[in-house]
């Protein structure tokens, strides 16, 4: 299955270049690590949205809500999490790399909940694959 982290990052902080945690390193670990995975014919390409911004700043109004979009002609499933630049300020590069791991996780099992979700993917394998995968990143990050 194809992974790919979509990125949005507000510039609500003089020095708030996000430069602690690789993303482009994360998003290459994420798309070796699950090349040769199928995790059912419904999705062949999985987007996690890594929103990062003030929660209480301005930007926030447009970013305050969860989104699981499952686009059936692509099979491709969009998941977004949501990250505080107040939070994130003020950690180092393992604590982020798990509040990632905690979000996206928290992303995927939100297909649960959905109306209309891709009937022949197995989410909850995914979603333990990828929470193994994320605790191996930590050691390797």
């Amino acid at each position: 299955m194809e992974i790919e982290i979509k990125r949005i990052i507000t510039n609500e902080y003089q020095n708030g270049n996000f430069n602690i945690v690789d993303l482009n390193h994360l998003e290459d670990f994420l798309i070796k690590k699950f090349a040769d995975k199928d995790y059912g014919e419904s999705v062949v390409k999985y987007f996690f949205g890594f929103e990062l911004y003030k929660f209480d700043g301005g930007f926030a109004q447009f970013h305050k809500d969860d989104v699981e979009s499952w686009k059936t002609k692509t099979k491709w499933f969009v998941s977004n999490a949501h990250f505080d630049w107040n939070q994130f300020i003020n950690l180092n590069a393992e604590q982020i790399i798990n509040i990632i791991k905690q979000e996206f996780t928290k992303s995927i099992g939100r297909i649960e909940n959905m109306k209309r979700k891709p009937k022949d993917f197995d989410f909850k394998l995914f979603q333990k694959d990828f929470e193994e995968a994320m605790s191996e990143y930590k050691n390797v990050g």
